[in-house]
């Protein structure tokens, strides 16, 4: 349900991260303990409840906060677009529909569509490990990857809009465009925050094209858009 999300959070952190590192000392033991519980715990929830996923990402900040570094992934525009007050106040006006048996449903009906969600955060989690560990900011070949990453995270965010549409047409007829709005918002924000970085463009050009998507979000839900 929210895998675009956190895949968009991870690409803009730990580009961001690996940019600041190579002009100043990012690699100190609180940094990379706040960085690798929070990214541990965040993808290993593997949580449909928005509200879990956020405390993860504040404790997180506020974890990064005491170490005196100058870039804090877990406070930027990206994470505050998904755990703003009031997307998570509108989250809630849709608990009719989100609720644990319609998320089975529609998580049983997109894994089988789109690929596990299990190992679309593995590999993304073991992404990170590896640009995170690398020494400077030419992490470029440790992004191939990413493509089938990319591609999963987009079906899966299509699979779940038309779920939710499709299963609570009657209870609550706009829960599914709730997800695409949610979806469209965070990769907003996600260029955002490489643009205030200054590597939109240099991102856009290593990654692989199955990720292009992301630098243009009226493209997720649209195949009038050129892949």
């Amino acid at each position: 349900m929210f895998g675009l999300a956190l895949t968009a959070l991870l690409l803009v952190g730990v580009s961001g991260n690996s940019m600041f590192r190579s002009l100043q000392n990012m690699n100190t033991p609180c940094f990379k303990k706040c960085i690798d519980n929070g990214n541990t715990t965040i993808h290993d929830e593997l949580s449909d409840d928005l509200d879990r996923i956020c405390t993860s990402m504040a404790d997180a900040r506020d974890c990064v906060a005491k170490c005196n570094v100058p870039f804090n992934p877990f406070d930027m525009k990206t994470v505050r677009s998904i755990c703003s007050e009031e997307r998570r106040a509108d989250f809630k006006k849709h608990s009719a529909c989100y609720n644990e048996q319609v998320v089975y449903a529609t998580n049983e009906r997109c894994d089988k569509m789109c690929g596990s969600t299990e190992k679309m955060f593995e590999d993304v989690q073991r992404t990170a490990i590896t640009i995170n560990a690398a020494k400077d900011f030419d992490f470029s070949g440790h992004l191939d990857s990413m493509g089938e990453v990319c591609t999963m995270a987009k079906c899966h965010a299509r699979c779940s809009r038309d779920s939710f549409n499709e299963l609570c047409r009657q209870s609550d007829p706009t829960a599914g465009s709730f997800i695409q709005q949610f979806n469209e918002d965070t990769l907003t924000a996600m260029n955002e925050d490489l643009k205030e970085i200054g590597i939109r463009e240099f991102m856009k050009r290593i990654l692989p094209k199955e990720c292009h998507y992301m630098f243009n979000p009226a493209q997720l839900f649209n195949d009038m858009y050129p892949h």
